[in-house]
C-alpha cells in the first residue's frame, strides 16, 4: 500500500468512528504483518497529518469527538460534569478542551493535542444515572449535577459558578431526590440540597 491509499482507508473508517482510532484498529485496517513496516506506515500518516497521536495506543483524525475518545480509553466510564451540563443546557459555555468522566477504578488523566480527559474515581454504589447514546455513556442532568457538587466538596474547581451559572430549575426534583438517597454522606446530601434550593 502507498501513503495515499493508507490515507484514504483511514479517512473512510475515521468518519464511522467519530475520528478515534486505536492501534488495534489501525493494525486491522492496514493489515500489515510486519511490526516495523506497520510503524513506518503509521509514522507516515502522522507526518502527513492524516493521523495525530493523542496518547499511547490511540490516534485521532480531525475532526474527532472527545466523548468517544474518553469512552474508548475507559469503556466502563461515563461522561459527566460540565460536558453534560452544557449538553443538557444547564450551563451556557461548553468546555471544548476538557472532558471529565467518572468510573469505578483508578482515576486517570490523559493529555494530548491541547486537550485533557480526566476520569475521576467513584465508589461502586455511585455508578448510576447514565445511559448510552451513540456508543458513549452520558450521565443524565441530575447525576451530572451531583457529580459536580460531590467533587466540589473534594476540592475540584470548575470554570462555572455553582450558585449563579447552573440552571437547577431544569432538573427533575423527584429523580434528584431518588439519586441523593443513594449517597451515604449526610454532609454531602445537606450541601447538595442547599445548593439546589439556592436557585
Amino acid at each position: 500500500m502507498n501513503k495515499e491509499s493508507d490515507a484514504r482507508a483511514v479517512a473512510r473508517i475515521a468518519s464511522a468512528q467519530r475520528g478515534v482510532l486505536s492501534k488495534a484498529d489501525l493494525q486491522t485496517l492496514l493489515a500489515e504483518r510486519h511490526a516495523a513496516a506497520f510503524t513506518r506506515r503509521v509514522l507516515a500518516l502522522e507526518r502527513d497529518q492524516v493521523l495525530r497521536r493523542f496518547c499511547r495506543g490511540f490516534y485521532v483524525h480531525e475532526p474527532f469527538d472527545l466523548p468517544t475518545l474518553s469512552q474508548r480509553l475507559a469503556p466502563n466510564s461515563y461522561v459527566s460534569f460540565g460536558t453534560v451540563l452544557a449538553r443538557e443546557l444547564l450551563i451556557g459555555a461548553r468546555p471544548e478542551r476538557q472532558l471529565i468522566a467518572a468510573k469505578v477504578g483508578r482515576a486517570r488523566t490523559y493529555r494530548g493535542l491541547d486537550r485533557e480527559i480526566v476520569q475521576v474515581q467513584i465508589a461502586e454504589h455511585l455508578d448510576f444515572g447514565h445511559a448510552t447514546v451513540a456508543g458513549v455513556r452520558f450521565a443524565d442532568a441530575e447525576k451530572a449535577v451531583l457529580d459536580v457538587l460531590y467533587f466540589h466538596l473534594r476540592g475540584r474547581r470548575y470554570a462555572f459558578d455553582l450558585y449563579s451559572d447552573i440552571d437547577y430549575t431544569r432538573l427533575n426534583p423527584r429523580r434528584l431526590a431518588t439519586y441523593l438517597a443513594r449517597y451515604r454522606n449526610p454532609k454531602f446530601i445537606a450541601f447538595a440540597e442547599r445548593v439546589v434550593a439556592h436557585r
